[in-house]
């Protein structure tokens, strides 16, 4: 039998060419009494990274495998990972993140009794102890997108107007708080919820994927929630996807999620509008840089 065959939670770990962090990260899951399966899905990885996998999944009949695919993108890469899933629950985990102590079982107490959807997202750190501010967001619009990016959240204080995005430093609740945006760095949601839902938008590659899934939970009538006590370690930036490329990816996310959601046709021409300044700005960054064109990772 399993360490934790009763656990109620699989874990699915989408990895491309993660490093040294992947180690801790499956350290942390396999210490994490709550989960009952750890499904890594790889997505790219070195011929050692792979033989050092292999070498994990057979360790326990817990862990499994997913490889072969090629890169197919983060939320492509989370669905393949909760279709072979066989617990109650799925918490989707970053590679390059590592579960402190209790995390599963915390996320799981907070939507076990919460309206159909519903999705947790645990209170992220950086490697330094600080928070870090993916974690709590308000419900994404354009104007939220411009204030954070153009820094004048940093005038929050003077008017609401200038409100930021990101929650990390407001005071950390003490128990569990509805909230319109979690991380999808370290998320959980009941397998059938995420099912039902219709998982990941594929249509993401990378980034906003989380924006999105949280979005369509609350349309649904569902609930997201933020749980203080479910806690993990990211360190983030150890994929070695080229940064512009992470970039362009997370322009077109954006410019995805605006036009989904947009109200009318005006709308939906202003996201493509923002969408092509976003990728122009990128690329003309990389181009300043001295980089070559922006060609996806194999």
């Amino acid at each position: 039998m399993a360490p934790h065959a009763d656990a109620a939670v699989s874990v699915v770990i989408v990895t491309y060419f993660t490093g040294p962090a992947l180690t801790r990260c499956l350290a942390s899951v396999a210490a994490d009494s709550g989960i009952g399966e750890a499904i890594v899905v790889v997505n790219g990885a070195t011929a050692e990274t792979m033989a050092a996998l292999d070498a994990w999944t057979r360790e326990r009949p817990d862990r499994r495998l997913l490889a072969g695919h090629g890169n197919v993108g983060f939320a492509r890469g989370c669905n393949l990972g909760a279709a072979a899933a066989t617990r109650p629950y799925v918490l989707f985990l970053n590679p390059d993140a590592a579960l402190r102590p209790g995390a599963s079982q915390a996320l799981v107490s907070a939507v076990a009794d919460a309206p159909a959807p519903a999705l947790a997202g645990g209170h992220l750190l950086n490697a330094d102890g600080t928070p870090q501010k993916g974690a709590r967001r308000e419900a994404l619009t354009p104007w939220r997108a411009l204030v954070s990016g153009s820094g004048l959240s940093r005038f929050e204080r003077a008017t609401p107007l200038f409100r930021d995005l990101h929650r990390h430093r407001d005071p950390l609740p003490k128990d569990v708080t509805p909230i319109a945006i979690v991380s999808g760095a370290f998320m959980l949601m009941r397998r059938g919820d995420f099912l039902a839902i219709g998982g990941f938008d594929e249509g993401y590659f990378l980034h906003v994927d989380d924006i999105d899934l949280c979005t369509r939970v609350t349309q649904a009538g569902g609930v997201v929630l933020f749980q203080p006590h479910a806690v993990a370690v990211h360190e983030g930036g150890t994929s070695a996807a080229p940064s512009s490329f992470v970039a362009l990816q997370k322009a077109r996310g954006f410019r995805r999620f605006f036009r989904k959601n947009a109200k009318s046709t005006l709308g939906r021409l202003g996201a493509d509008l923002v969408g092509a300044a976003l990728e122009a700005a990128v690329r003309l960054r990389a181009r300043l840089r001295g980089e070559g064109p922006i060609l996806p990772p194999p």
